[in-house]
């Protein structure tokens, strides 16, 4: 007795080609939201990593800078050693013991290369502190909230001496070369008086100004 197969016809041809296209259609869509939101997630990650490297070195500027001229003896003569728009030198008697001359009592901050660098010692070395950092700028005034501008010329030691206020400005930048969404950065980055920090050059990397005020608490003491 013969049993017969009802339905026992394959797949032709092109019902699988079909399907082939359809999954590959359905894959290509798949591959193509994850790739985009891949690179969102990246660029959204470097962003706040610029916020949080800027933010961390202005943190660590500002403690520093608020002890310039700290003198709890009123024997070491701490004061303010350089003051130029990009470059910023101070004392600290940090232990007390009526000179500065241990470590870390004598800082400078100033951009080195694509760095914001830190030194201690009048001769010390620029090390990084804050990687990305395209321009730093220094603002500063005295008691009278009189700039103490070295664009005016060479400061003498009572101009430094002078220094009450310090408005510290720098620029980061997004370590992403490859930005899910780009935009052409045409700003110009300017000081809380208006003086242009940094011109963009057109390309396509993020940028943040962060800008503040220090009260060098401890100068004229």
């Amino acid at each position: 007795m013969r049993m017969s197969l009802k339905n026992n016809n394959g797949f032709t041809l092109i019902e699988l080609m079909v399907a082939l296209v359809i999954s590959s259609i359905v894959m290509a869509g798949i591959f193509s939201t994850y790739q985009t939101q891949l690179r969102s997630h990246l660029t959204q990650q470097s962003v706040v990593d610029m916020h949080q490297n800027a933010r961390a070195a202005m943190y660590v500027m500002k403690a520093e800078i608020q002890m310039a001229g700290y003198d709890p003896t009123s024997r070491a003569d701490s004061t303010v050693l350089v003051a130029t728009d990009t470059s910023f030198q101070f004392e600290i008697d940090a232990n007390g013991n009526g000179d500065c001359n241990d470590g870390n009592e004598v800082i400078r901050y100033a951009l080195n290369g694509s760095d914001l660098g830190r030194a201690t010692g009048t001769a010390g070395t620029l090390q990084p502190m804050a990687e990305n950092i395209d321009a730093v700028d220094f603002v500063y005034f005295d008691s009278d909230m009189n700039r103490v501008d070295p664009a005016a010329g060479t400061l003498t030691e009572k101009d430094l001496a002078s220094i009450r206020l310090v408005q510290v400005s720098i620029v980061a930048r997004a370590d992403d070369p490859v930005m899910a969404y780009k935009k052409t950065d045409t700003t110009t980055y300017k000081n809380s008086l208006g003086d242009t920090i940094l011109s963009a050059q057109n390309d396509t990397a993020r940028r943040t100004l962060l800008s503040t005020s220090v009260w060098c608490r401890n100068m004229g003491m």
